[in-house]
């Protein structure tokens, strides 16, 4: 291969992986994370880019949140909080998710944020504020897994709020983190119904993902999905000036002759997803995206959303659906309706180039070989990451080899082929011409061992992307990796953490590099490949402990490979030098 092609060849592929991985947040060890605790404090008071809503009495009589009473419902997996005031979810806890490693405090949805979720809202006219409705609500037929709310507007309008757990169909389960809600607007005789907006709830900030990348609040109308993070809500002066933005107050996502299929609000790891039957959803929706203030100056978002409910022969209004809420994961969120699966928001390379289809194969992949190791114990997902590592490995070996193969060959007629460069030198239109004979009679694809590259990075980008909101690695350990979906922090040298999986993996690459054949005595090649073994464990540090137990796994393997096949000699035709003619 040309020398000037090899090096803009790898020129590219480390700019790839730079703008790639640098630009990503990074994922702090889990002993970094802040105390559960701390996840379920109440909120301050709201910074200047925070709307606080406040009642203006159409929605009656407001309740003070201090008095309001609480009802519950449970399942299995999680347990509901409602109030009184409004009707309305306060929180939600998981009950299968610790906020921590060897914790005992639970993740909570809603924590911290003076806005309960599924709280309703009015809005007088048109271009007015959303007004919320915080008056008493009074419980009816309660038991354990259902409650009916009911409440009243200032002008008679009559609430009915009920909450129930899924029930399965037939011959089917039903999903246990869902939570099925109705709300019935009667209004008084003779008048219209108004529509109501209701609020998705929000949650709090990851430590790991310390840009925001998945805190967000998502829409999706069938065919396209509308994000809206928090950079809309915090001042910008943009790349060199362009895109420079004040912060907004509020974000509004209109969705008009095709409505709304769901709304969610989410972060790394868990979802809330508001999902009403498409009975209900009429033609036309509306949501309106705000930012919440929590302590220590963290920030969430939450959204009230407007579906245009079409009325009942009475004049009543229904708007009725699934609430879920619960971890992102694949396998869970791939089995909800309407695509669902969207909020895990795989992220694009250089912001446009997706990596969802082999992510969601990926994960698809992992959640069945772990399924066949759930008898492993406490460290099945390791396992399953270490068996899908060797899955991958099997698929591309004949390609690996076929790179080994076409490396030895180079390797064995660089002499001539470095004779021929010496010798036209001076004469490029020869020289390629020469070459390309060269490789012709040995039946040579100069590019066949970039082959191998070109299929794995597509698998590690999506395995990346993937593993930035597993949750099914969450928490789990495996070996001395006390949680996957963090780095394996063993200690600290002076606060700078010591992840010894990226040594390993640097130190694998570089034997794999060293035993692999060099096409070229370059020492300028050499150089590179250096550089490359240095560089990857930089850019793989921080990384969830996944990523690199993956890469340091096929690193060896691919010295297995390669040791296995040493000794496999490959046939070359060495032209002889060209004859001068006599006379």
């Amino acid at each position: 291969m040309d020398r000037k092609n090899f090096f803009l060849g790898m020129a590219c592929i480390v700019g790839a992986f730079a703008l790639f991985f640098l630009t990503k947040p990074t994922q702090p060890p889990a002993s970094a994370t802040p105390p559960a605790q701390q996840v379920v404090k109440a909120a301050v008071a709201a910074p200047k880019a925070t709307v606080a809503l406040a009642a203006s009495g159409v929605g009656g009589s407001p309740v003070a949140k201090a008095v309001a009473r609480h009802f519950f419902i449970e399942n299995d997996f999680v347990k509901v909080t409602l109030s009184s005031r409004g009707g309305a979810v306060e929180k939600i806890e998981l009950k299968k998710e610790q906020a921590n490693v060897g914790k005992p405090e639970l993740v909570t949805f809603n924590a911290g944020n003076e806005e309960a979720a599924l709280v309703l809202a009015v809005k007088p006219t048109t271009a007015g504020a959303l007004d919320p409705i915080y008056s008493e609500f009074t419980a009816q037929n309660a038991t354990a897994a259902s409650i009916t709310l009911v409440g009243a507007l200032a002008d008679g309008t009559r609430l009915e709020r009920n909450y129930s757990f899924t029930a399965p169909k037939a011959g089917e389960s039903a999903e246990a983190y869902s939570l099925r809600f109705s709300t019935r607007v009667i209004p008084p005789a003779g008048k219209p119904a108004v529509s109501v907006w209701v609020s998705t709830g929000c949650w709090q900030p990851t430590t790991g993902d310390s840009a925001n990348q998945f805190l967000s609040v998502l829409a999706y109308d069938g065919e396209d999905l509308t994000r809206v993070g928090l950079d809309k809500f915090t001042d910008s002066s943009g790349f060199f000036g362009l895109g420079a933005h004040k912060a907004a107050v509020e974000h509004s996502v209109v969705s008009a002759g095709k409505s709304l299929a769901w709304v969610a609000s989410g972060n790394q790891f868990f979802a809330a997803i508001l999902h009403p039957d498409a009975a209900v959803r009429g033609t036309r929706a509306e949501v309106v995206v705000l930012p919440v203030a929590f302590e220590g100056g963290k920030r969430g978002l939450h959204a009230f959303t407007s579906w245009e409910t079409p009325p009942a022969a009475d004049l009543s209004r229904t708007l009725e659906g699934d609430f879920f809420v619960g971890p992102k994961e694949y396998a869970r969120l791939s089995a909800l309706p309407d695509s669902q699966v969207s909020v895990l928001q795989f992220s694009k390379l250089l912001g446009f180039i997706s990596f969802g289809a082999i992510c969601k194969l990926l994960l698809a992949i992992l959640g069945g070989v772990h399924w066949l190791l759930e008898w492993s114990g406490v460290w099945s997902w390791g396992w399953a990451v270490v068996l899908l590592t060797c899955l991958i490995k099997l698929i591309t070996w004949p390609l690996t080899a076929v790179q080994q193969k076409a490396a030895k060959k180079m390797q064995k007629f660089a002499k001539p082929m470095q004779d021929i460069r010496e010798k036209y030198k001076d004469n490029p239109e020869k020289l390629q011409k020469e070459l390309m004979k060269l490789y012709t009679e040995n039946k040579i694809n100069p590019f066949a061992g970039c082959l191998p590259i070109l299929i794995q990075m597509p698998i590690f980008f999506g395995l990346y992307t993937a593993f930035q909101t597993t949750v099914e690695l969450r928490l789990h350990s495996f070996l001395w990796i006390h949680d996957l979906s963090a780095p394996d922090t063993i200690f600290f040298i002076g606060g700078f953490p010591v992840n010894l999986l990226p040594i390993l993996m640097g130190l694998s690459m570089w034997q794999s590099m060293r035993m692999t054949p060099n096409p070229s005595a370059d020492s300028s090649q050499k150089t590179i490949f250096l550089m490359m073994t240095l560089l990857f464990p930089v850019i793989c540090y921080p990384m969830p402990a996944a990523l690199t137990l993956y890469m340091t796994i096929q690193n060896l393997l691919t010295i297995l490979q390669t040791w296995l096949t040493k000794d496999e000699d490959v046939a070359v035709i060495i032209p002889s030098p060209t004859k001068k003619a006599k006379g």
